[in-house]
């Protein structure tokens, strides 16, 4: 009977039923009681090694699961990206970039790429769509139902999982068994009425290991949440019109129906007028706003967060099950697989349509024979236009009776194992081979097929604002597309671990392993996209196929030097079959000076090949919205806000990149309820993989002059703007390539301080705390130049710090956690001037303020046996950001992205049931 259910269990991993008639009772037998008494070797991050004590030289920050979901988090996102060692990353929320849906880390603020993260201790496949030319693991696909614990390597790099990992490594940590059955459900709203968001997390699991010899499990989890919109936030986080709040008028030419600009033939002027009479008066604006001193008429302005359906959360629907079973062959011997499969669908709203009509863009200036032309420039002799310059009329229009730009994103992620782990004598051994892909269908909906809507806009049939005119023309030209990317990984991998001998001090432990995988991209564009097609997004190039193998061997040894002093050594050899090989090390001390107090340190060095986006072919190109100095000044405004295509492309020639990391610190543990660490940590980054910084790059052109990653093409200067004050032309396009930079270095404090306290009668309190201290990042601009101290600058806060207190008695729980981040100089570069001040804002030329959200929880499991009820509020003081605008994007919010978070109180009820 027992085998016949085994065999069954295991051929069904992950593919039976939650819903199951027969429910499990959770049951603990004596054997596995005498178990837990037993002192047991763990593995710890950072080392392969089993060991009892888990302090090692390297520092280690643990996430337990109570941790994980008393706040109220319901995605890994939530959770890793408010850790103080983080700094922005990608968000999943974004409505600007290519990966909606999508999350990944940024620890010590290096870059996705420089950050390893692994289920299990084993490495993931990269999320398949890149940002831009950025590769990274995107955690919401793995479901925060099935996560035991999270551990924080904050090592610079690790000479066993990975030679890239330069700025730590984040490992998630599975349930190894589970037997019995849960459920849990959750509802969740913002406070603006948005966001509603459904939760169901279920968990079955049969088979004693000790008993039966085997145990499966499976969670099921599945999210749903509808869209949360920026224009129901407060005040300046709501508007580009920024006057009321000490700033300026960030409203765009491109408005509905739209503007029209032209030269005066007899003053050289410009002359601004709406295409209808039907401007909001709060809308209506002096033309010189935008062209500067002297320009004559108005000019109808749109508010590109307040009057359009931008999101500051999109729509999300997410599906994961993630299943394990393990086989115990004999006593020695056990078999294990594990399934993961997660499913991430995400829509967000941008922008409406917008259009540019002049010189030089695909729809050229507006026809004279358009019925929206200006009949008094039109010569009623000779019927030719009476406009100065170079004669002709411009247009900008936001398109908003266009259906809306969007982006939907179906992610399919799938994790497939099976290995094999056991004991021989006094040695631990285990080998597995994985399969590992992430599929992303990206469609963007509501495009504008260009050739048709070029010549209705030519012909005059396409009418700026007349939307029932156009409405059989909408049918014919809008449609959609989508394109195709996919990653895999294909890995096998062994190791051993066990004491070689015994010294003096004790024994003497060694760790031994292989790795060999295989990584894929595969990358199908649109094929109207590629074509060109669909108007005003950028051509694409043909997709393609990438594909590398690497072969990798690791030895860790772990050598007791004196009874108080234990030593590390690690090596890692990596073999790229197109980049050659690396050999990194890493050295590591720990000393317990007296029983309170430990000293540990460790040395390591790093290795990043170029991924295989990076080192492709692939120019990805798009639209970008930026500030054009040469083009805004005191006289001429035209630039202030532009836009214009953009390139960001790949490079074959890359080098890869280098680093090398120290760590130096101490943990004290004077009594039972007070551990305390302090760690001093630095990354240095040799021939860093990066783009030129834009806003560097456009103030500084003649630093790039003949740079080929750098490339700014601009029009010619037009007498007319000589004139009226611009100092060069309209910028047509700008292509930054990726290119080995130059170094990176960063420094600074880690502090981790957890205690606990028995107050008898009233329970038990826990309260911690993490602060980072980032004392300096210093970035070269480019190889020639001196590197610039960007530590303290705007999106590099000094200090990141995470507290909170949990409160237990009996039935009851309660937490409050806090999330601070510091405050930071409105300026982006200390050696350049202010922005503010050269725009003729100066109050806006200091710091910051620093920014601390609440989140508040508690649950109660005295109602009925097996039953929790829990609730969670999130920012439970609707704390909003500080007033933080953007000196180079007119588009942005007055806030930090990445960093402040702008979603506001955010509520959440929730139900767990135990079945037996």
């Amino acid at each position: 009977m027992k085998l016949s259910r085994l065999a069954f269990a295991l051929s069904s991993i992950g593919l039976f039923s939650i819903a199951t008639g027969v429910l499990a009772q959770v049951t603990t037998t004596k054997e596995d009681e005498k178990k837990s008494e037993k002192i047991q070797k763990v593995e710890v991050t950072g080392s392969k090694i089993k060991r009892i004590n888990y302090e090692t030289a390297s520092p280690v920050q643990v996430i337990t699961r109570d941790e994980l979901v008393r706040g109220g988090a319901t995605s890994l996102t939530e959770v890793l990206k408010t850790i103080s060692a983080n700094q922005g990353g990608i968000d999943e929320n974004r409505t600007n970039g290519f990966t909606a849906g999508a999350s990944g880390l940024n620890l010590r603020g290096i870059g996705s790429q420089a950050t390893l993260v692994l289920i299990n201790g084993r490495r993931l496949a990269a999320y398949a769509q890149p940002e831009y030319q950025t590769t990274f693991v995107d955690l919401n696909s793995v479901p925060v139902g099935a996560v035991e614990r999270i551990e924080v390597l904050k090592d610079g790099a690790s000479a066993i999982y990975g030679s890239e990992a330069m700025a730590g490594v984040v490992n998630i940590i599975l349930r190894d068994s589970f037997v019995g059955a849960e459920i849990s459900g959750s509802i969740s709203q913002s406070q603006k009425n948005d966001g509603e968001q459904v939760r169901t997390s279920l968990s079955y699991g049969f088979g004693s290991l000790v008993e039966d010899h085997y145990n499966v499990y499976a969670t099921l989890d599945i999210r749903q949440r509808k869209p949360m919109f920026i224009s129901k936030r407060d005040d300046y986080l709501s508007t580009l019109d920024l006057r009321p709040y000490g700033y300026k008028d960030n409203r765009s030419l491109y408005t509905f129906p739209g503007n029209i600009y032209w030269t005066d033939k007899a003053t050289g002027k410009f002359v601004s007028q709406t295409l209808d009479k039907n401007c909001a008066p709060n809308n209506l604006v002096p033309a010189d706003i935008f062209f500067g001193a002297g320009t004559v008429g108005n000019a109808c302005v749109f508010d590109d967060l307040k009057d359009a359906s931008v999101n500051s959360g999109g729509k999300t629907d997410r599906v994961g099950l993630t299943s394990r079973g393990t086989w115990q062959i004999n006593a020695d011997t056990s078999a294990f697989a594990e399934i993961m499969y997660n499913q991430n669908k995400a829509t967000v709203t941008g922008l409406p349509h917008w259009f540019a009509g002049q010189n030089g863009q695909p729809t050229g200036a507006l026809p004279i024979t358009h019925p929206q032309y200006p009949k008094e420039l039109i010569d009623p002799v000779t019927g030719k236009t009476l406009a100065g310059g170079n004669g002709s009329v411009r247009v900008r229009a936001s398109l908003k009776d266009f259906p809306g730009q969007g982006l939907e994103n179906t992610t399919d992620f799938g994790r497939y194992l099976a290995g094999l782990k056991g004991t021989y004598a006094n040695w631990d051994w285990e080998t597995a081979l994985m399969f590992n892909t992430s599929k992303v269908e990206s469609k963007a909906t509501a495009g504008i097929l260009s050739k048709p809507f070029i010549e209705a806009y030519n012909n005059g049939t396409f009418l700026f604002g007349s939307s029932a005119q156009n409405a059989d023309l909408y049918k014919k030209i809008v449609t959609g597309s989508s394109n195709n990317f996919k990653s895999g990984m294909y890995m096998w991998d062994g190791k051993v671990s066990g004491e070689v001998m015994q010294l003096p001090a004790g024994p003497m432990s060694i760790a031994v392993g292989v790795e060999a995988r295989r990584e894929t991209l595969e990358v199908n564009p649109s094929q109207l996209s590629i074509d060109g097609e669909l108007y005003h997004t950028a051509q694409s190039e043909p997709g393609y196929k990438r594909g590398r193998n690497i072969a990798s061997t690791y030895a860790e040894l772990s050598i007791p030097i004196f009874k108080t002093l234990e030593g590390q050594i690690a090596a890692r050899y990596d073999r790229y079959s197109d980049y050659g090989s690396s050999t990194t090390p890493k050295v590591g001390l720990k000393w317990n000076a007296d029983p309170t107090l430990l000293v540990r340190g460790t040395y390591a060095t790093g290795f990043r090949a170029p991924t295989l986006v990076e080192n492709s072919t692939q120019i990805l190109k798009a639209f970008l919205s930026y500030r054009d100095p040469e083009r805004c000044n005191d006289k001429f405004k035209n630039g202030c806000q532009w836009s214009s295509a953009y390139e960001s492309g790949s490079n074959p020639n890359l080098k890869p990149e280098t680093a090398d990391s120290f760590t130096l610190g101490l943990v004290w543990e004077p009594t039972s309820w007070l551990n305390a660490s302090l760690d001093f940590w630095q990354i240095k980054r040799k021939d860093e993989i990066s783009t030129f910084d834009l806003t560097t790059v456009l103030a500084n052109p003649g630093r790039y002059a003949g740079n080929p990653a750098a490339v700014i093409t601009r029009d010619p200067l037009t007498a007319a703007d000589r004139a009226a004050g611009a100092t060069a032309g309209e910028i047509s396009n700008l292509r930054l390539l990726l290119t080995n930079v130059a170094t990176t270095q960063v420094r600074g404090l880690d502090l981790d301080i957890n205690t606990k306290f028995n107050l008898g009668e009233y329970g038990r309190i826990t309260p911690n705390m993490k602060v980072t201290y980032n004392h300096s990042y210093k970035s070269a601009p480019s190889p020639e130049t001196a590197a610039i101290e960007y530590a303290g600058t705007r999106n590099q806060p000094r200090v990141q710090a995470t507290a909170g207190i949990g409160w237990e008695k009996a039935a009851w729980k309660a937490s409050v956690d806090a999330v601070h981040i510091g405050h930071m100089s409105s300026n982006g570069d200390f050696t350049q001037p202010c922005v503010f001040e050269t725009q003729g804002y100066a109050n806006l030329c200091k710091d910051i303020p620093s920014f601390t959200t609440f989140n508040v929880g508690g649950s109660y499991t005295g109602l009925m046996k097996d039953l929790k009820l829990s609730f969670a509020i999130r920012n439970v003081l609707d704390r909003m950001p500080p007033f933080a605008p953007s000196a180079t994007s007119s588009q942005a919010i007055a806030a930090v992205t990445g960093l402040h978070d702008v979603i506001g109180r955010y509520f959440q009820i929730t139900v767990d049931y135990k079945f037996k």
